[in-house]
């Protein structure tokens, strides 16, 4: 029969450490209640040891369930006649990459599905009432988005990815967020093409609903303003205050980028390149331009999935990686494993950070 090691205990941490038994709970369950610098000598032990504390244990102890939650999307890409190209690649990177941070500081992640906006609130609404998590991260936010509501009103802990658009309380420690901002990134991508030398500058986007606001109220219209806001300051020869110059909108799909790609070369046969709203616009614009003339409409793209760097195209990364530790950190704060309301007017963990993308240049 085959001997199992013993696993180290929270005594032998305290030993450790040199603390007592009730610091090493409190460093585990309640580390606002401790000092920095004994957080940091049981944290030391804990980690020498390779103490891992009984999770089944700790819930019944805080009555937690050391658990977020997260929708996870089916967001097969196809090119127009049912033929897959990739999968969903920044949602399914965000939850990885959200996994690995939310387990290092020992949480789980849960994931759940939805087939419609009201499906994702019926479900939302049981893993609030539930005792299954302790938190949430809702993602693809949209207008007025009615999760955030519903979340609030569950006094449940929460941050979206995402800007929660249209709410005049937006910027609320209410509302904790984390987003990348759209607009820089197209603005960024606009700019290095005219830096290259390039005057006919176009704009392939998803469709969105105009509105006498001054800001955006979607990522459609985020990403879509920062081409135009760039273009107009860099371009005093063409007048696009419409929006319509060189621009174009349609559905997330390469199909959509196809389309765009004829509209625009149609319209403006003068067009040399095409910001992107995203990846799967770029590809359609590329394919498209590429079969109606010899030589194809240099593009660049939004996400830096797998698909720019195998057909060679400029995009934009949206830093996944920093995105999931921003999270972390605003749920739980500084330090500890607990999911927590945070008084974020006296802690240093901001409600809201607006990262900025990195264009990867090809």
């Amino acid at each position: 029969m085959v001997q199992r090691s013993k696993a180290p205990s929270i005594t032998q941490v305290a030993e450790l450490a040199g603390v007592s038994l009730q610091t090493v709970s409190n460093v585990l369950n309640f580390p606002d209640r401790v000092r920095p610098e004994t957080q940091k000598k049981v944290l030391a032990a804990v980690k020498t040891l390779k103490y891992s504390p009984n999770a089944a244990a700790r819930r019944l102890k805080t009555a937690q369930a050391s658990s977020i939650a997260v929708r996870l999307d089916s967001n097969s890409i196809t090119d127009g006649d049912g033929r897959g190209l990739y999968s969903g690649f920044i949602q399914d990177e965000f939850v990885y990459q959200l996994t690995v941070a939310a387990e290092n500081r020992g949480i789980r992640v849960i994931t759940y599905t939805a087939n419609n906006p009201e499906d994702e609130l019926k479900k939302i609404n049981l893993l609030c009432n539930s005792q299954d998590i302790d938190g949430l991260i809702l993602t693809s936010t949209q207008l007025n988005d009615p999760r955030i509501k519903l979340v609030n009103s569950k006094g449940v802990p929460f941050i979206t990815f995402g800007r929660p658009w249209g709410d005049d309380k937006m910027y609320s420690t209410q509302r904790p967020w984390i987003d990348v901002d759209g607009s820089f990134g197209t603005s960024l991508a606009t700019q290095k093409f005219w830096d290259s030398g390039y005057r006919n500058i176009g704009y392939a986007g998803w469709r969105f609903e105009t509105h006498k606001k001054s800001d955006p109220q979607n990522v459609n219209e985020d990403r879509f303003q920062g081409w135009l806001d760039t273009i107009s300051k860099l371009d005093k020869s063409r007048k696009y205050t419409s929006g319509r110059n060189f621009s174009a909108k349609n559905d997330e799909s390469v199909l959509g980028g196809r389309k765009m790609a004829a509209e625009l070369l149609e319209k403006f046969p003068e067009i040399e390149v095409v910001v992107c709203a995203s990846d799967t616009l770029a590809l359609g614009v590329l394919l498209e331009s590429g079969r109606l003339r010899k030589k194809p409409l240099i593009v660049s793209g939004f996400d830096n999935s797998p698909v720019s760097k195998e057909f060679n195209f400029s995009s934009l990364d949206q830093d996944l990686l920093e995105v999931a530790h921003s999270a972390i950190k605003i749920l739980m704060g500084e330090s500890g494993n607990q999911i927590r309301h945070i008084d974020f007017t006296k802690e240093s963990t901001k409600a809201h950070v607006l990262l900025r993308p990195i264009l990867i240049s090809r």
